[in-house]
C-alpha cells in the first residue's frame, strides 16, 4: 500500500503516522499547531473570565514555561538532534517549536549579528491582534509587555539553551498602528552575565 494522502478511506486498525505521505504529515503538524495555540488562548480566555488578568496571565506564564520546559523543549530538541547553547541554536528550535514562528501565523525578520547574538522583529502576531481588537490595553500588556507572559516564556528559554542568554524587548506593544512591527526582540549570549 503507498503513502496515505489523506484518511479519506476507510479505517485502519493498524495506522501509523508513517503511513501518511509527507504532505498529509506537513498539513497534520500545521493543525497540531494551531490546535496548540487554541488550547492557550481558551486556557487564557476562560481564566480571565474567573480572575483578574494578572492573575490569570501569571497563570499562564507559569504553566507555559513549565510546560515548555518540561516538555516541549526536551521533546523537540531530541526528536530534531539540535545540539547547542548559543544564540542560533535557540533560533533553530524557535523554527520547529509548537507555536513556532513560520509563514502564516507568527511571522518575523531575522537579524543575525553572529551565532551568539540576533534580533527578531515579529511582523505579524495572531495573540496581539487578537487583544488589539478586544481594545483591552491591560491584556496587552499582561501578554507582551515588560514583564509579560512573552517576555517570561524568552527568559526561560534563554536559560533554558545557557544561563548566560539574555533577551531584551527593545520594542514591545502596545503599538500605534497595525502595520507597525508587533514587537523586537535582542537576544545575546553575555559570558560574563
Amino acid at each position: 500500500m503507498g503513502e496515505l494522502k489523506d484518511y479519506s478511506g476507510e479505517y485502519k486498525p493498524d495506522l501509523m503516522f508513517e503511513d501518511f505521505s509527507k504532505d498529509a504529515l506537513v498539513k497534520l503538524l500545521y493543525a497540531y499547531r494551531v490546535n496548540f495555540i487554541g488550547l492557550m488562548g481558551m486556557w487564557n480566555t476562560v481564566n480571565r473570565e474567573r480572575m483578574s488578568p494578572e492573575e490569570a496571565f501569571a497563570l499562564d506564564a507559569d504553566v507555559y514555561e513549565r510546560q515548555l520546559t518540561k516538555f516541549e523543549m526536551p521533546l523537540v530538541l531530541q526528536a530534531l538532534n539540535i545540539q547547542g547553547n548559543d544564540v542560533v541554536t535557540m533560533l533553530k528550535y524557535f523554527q520547529v517549536c509548537t507555536d513556532g514562528a513560520r509563514e502564516g501565523l507568527y511571522e518575523f525578520d531575522l537579524d543575525i549579528r553572529n551565532n551568539n547574538h540576533a534580533i527578531l522583529t515579529f511582523t505579524k502576531c495572531p495573540s496581539l491582534s487578537y487583544f488589539e481588537k478586544s481594545g483591552n490595553e491591560k491584556d496587552i500588556h499582561c501578554l507582551c509587555g515588560p514583564g509579560g507572559v512573552e517576555e517570561q516564556a524568552f527568559i526561560a528559554i534563554c536559560k533554558y539553551f545557557n544561563p548566560n542568554m539574555r533577551c531584551n524587548g527593545l520594542k514591545l506593544p502596545p503599538r500605534d498602528n497595525e502595520d507597525d512591527v508587533c514587537c523586537i526582540w535582542e537576544f545575546k549570549l553575555e559570558p560574563n552575565a
